[in-house]
């Protein structure tokens, strides 16, 4: 090597440490920060049995009122429905907690149906019942049909003098593509008269195989469709043609909408849910299980009242 390329290869070693010593210094924290988020994580998904599909979302540390003890939210998103869950995790990230703080001086049965607007909607049974049952529905969902069926099977025959159904909207649009349209549509029925509205509700819960059907989803013939399956119920009834032609045409979803953030506000994410006097039922109950829970409510309600 001549003296020449001896100094270029010394130029070329020292530019390169001048090159090292300007970039940044690695942080030391980071790869354990990230293996501890992917650790809580996965604990996250196992403890919360989290859909595949779900994402998972810390939030920030803040400080708890545990000693050695961060506060520290996780989100769970899935199918466009987010739950934010409130976890502790250790100061050296060794352990995650999950507590729930009960007030014991709070009835949550209460606290729920304080947060349920009943205002305006289709009702059946005893107005004036000791016991409500609020159902956040799907029209297209079978398990709410089975559940429909079930439901008003039996109060209509052995409790209607003393329950109250009291019907809310809860379509899950990404997997019904017209439960949004017939629960828009069973509103234009409403409007006008509420035995159009159960007419139509009993008839598209009790056929919706055949309701599938007519209503094919491929964007252009299911609302025209749809409508016309409530246009017969108004018929039928003899409602004013017009106006119910113009809120078929306008498919106004503000009550449909204002139901569905109600039940995401109460922790509702599947159809059927239902609260009988506040106490929520996710899913179907069989007969047997359906009247322990009205019996228990009603003496629930009579011993309440009996103790004023």
């Amino acid at each position: 090597m001549t003296k020449l390329d001896a100094g270029i290869v010394m130029n070329l070693v020292h530019a390169l440490f001048l090159l090292i010593l300007a970039l940044p210094l690695p942080q030391q924290n980071a790869p354990q920060q990230n293996d501890l988020d992917r650790r809580i994580e996965r604990q996250v998904r196992a403890y919360t049995e989290a859909p595949p599909d779900s994402q998972i979302m810390l939030g920030p540390r803040t400080p708890s009122s545990w000693k050695g003890y961060d506060n520290l939210p996780v989100t769970i998103a899935a199918n466009g429905i987010s739950k934010t869950v409130n976890f502790l995790i250790a100061k050296d990230g060794s352990k995650l907690l999950y507590l729930t703080e009960i007030d014991l001086n709070e009835d949550p049965y209460a606290k729920n149906m304080k947060r349920i607007d009943l205002t305006g909607r289709p009702f059946r049974g005893a107005e004036n019942g000791t016991v409500t049952v609020v159902v956040y529905d799907d029209f297209q969902c079978p398990f709410c049909a089975k559940m429909y069926v079930t439901l008003f099977n039996e109060v209509m025959v052995h409790y209607r003098d003393r329950v109250k159904i009291v019907m809310k909207d809860f379509p899950l649009v990404e997997a019904h593509p017209w439960a949004m349209r017939a629960a828009v549509d069973s509103h234009c029925l409403a409007d006008q008269d509420l035995a159009a509205y159960w007419d139509f509700s009993d008839y598209v819960h009790t056929h919706q195989q055949e309701v599938s059907a007519r209503v094919k989803p491929d964007g252009t013939t299911a609302p025209a469709a749809m409508d016309k399956v409530a246009r017969e119920f108004g018929q039928k009834h003899n409602l004013k043609a017009e106006p119910l032609e113009a809120c078929l045409a306008r498919q106004n979803q503000k009550k449909v909408e204002a139901s569905m953030e109600e039940g995401k506000s109460l922790g509702v994410s599947a159809t059927p849910t239902m609260f009988i006097n506040g106490q929520e039922f996710e899913g179907v109950l069989s007969v047997e299980n359906l009247r322990l829970v009205l019996d228990r409510a009603l003496n629930e309600a009579a011993s309440a009242k009996a103790g004023q």
